[in-house]
């Protein structure tokens, strides 16, 4: 499984690509050991499957050595609309630093009293606008993230995995009662430093200070428990059939896997009971809880 280990204060980076099982590699045949293609008159297609305790959530299927989809669905954008989901693009740091400095040019527009939706004739295109007007002054006294650093806010997690066709819901279990799990593919969970080390006493003291107080901070870390699996494989155009297996996973129809990115193996938990028992230990400690849908398209 994709299990991202902790870089800099990157772990909302991490925790879309742990939760999603997104591989940096979209090729992920020539990972597995399978090697190049073999010489063959009909086309060899990949083929990406990801499921959640056996239900498919999205598959893709891109000629062998091609980096552009050529299928791209799932249960919930089978039905032919327009939009279409974009579960197996990777989060990377370019991706949240845009989606960052979009989020604080717009908060920086509205306390000035312009409308972020409507630019002016010499401005940039809206798109484009946060990349043409944030200082760097600006860019480190953002809430959302700390250049360079990471560091990423609610806000810009929300909005990268909704890119991914996933939406956020804010998640309570119940502390004196039986739990059921809703229909979710997984859970992103926030915590705050608790350490009482010497650095994070100086973090501490740093967060008082202008312009270094979000590299200072400690908070903000996230990662995730999800259910996703994915697999790969090779099919022949010519029969629609799989000529080469690469990833074979059994439906584990009831576990869960919690994905740290600062712990050094994946957690699996073989029951709802034993999720239940971690999310509520994580809630009693002060953490908040975030429930993952897959969007209706």
């Amino acid at each position: 499984m994709i299990h991202e280990k902790q870089e800099r204060q990157f772990c909302a980076i991490h925790a879309v690509n742990n939760l999603l099982q997104i591989p940096k590699d979209s090729d992920c045949v020539e990972i597995e050991g399978v090697g190049p293609s073999h010489e063959s008159s009909h086309h060899q297609h990949v083929i990406h499957e990801w499921r959640c305790h056996g239900r498919l959530i999205y598959c893709q299927q891109r000629l062998r050595g091609n980096q552009s989809p050529a299928i791209n669905g799932g249960q919930n954008n089978a039905s032919g609309s327009s939009e279409k989901m974009n579960l197996s693009v990777v989060a990377t740091q370019s991706e949240f630093n845009d989606i960052a400095e979009e989020i604080t040019n717009r908060e920086l527009r509205l306390m000035e009293g312009n409308d972020p939706m409507i630019a002016d004739s010499n401005d940039c295109t809206t798109e484009k606008q946060s990349a043409c007007t944030l200082s760097i002054y600006q860019k480190f006294r953002s809430k959302h993230f700390t250049p360079n650093f990471g560091n990423y806010s609610y806000e810009v997690l929300e909005t990268a995995l909704s890119r991914r066709g996933v939406t956020l819901e804010y998640y309570r279990v119940a502390e004196d009662a039986s739990e059921s799990i809703p229909d979710t593919i997984g859970f992103i969970v926030h915590e705050e430093e608790t350490s009482a080390d010497s650095l994070s006493y100086l973090r501490r003291l740093g967060s008082h200070v202008p312009i270094i107080r979000n590299i200072c901070k400690g908070g903000r870390h996230w990662w995730t428990i999800t259910g996703v699996k994915r697999s790969c494989y090779l099919s022949d155009s010519s029969n629609n059939k799989t000529c080469v297996r690469v990833k074979e996973q059994k439906e584990d129809s009831k576990k869960w896997y919690l994905i740290d990115s600062n712990l050094d193996h994946i957690q699996t938990l073989s029951s709802d009971d034993d999720l239940v028992s971690i999310l509520r230990d994580m809630q009693s400690r002060g953490a908040l809880i975030f429930c993952c849908h897959v969007a209706q398209q």
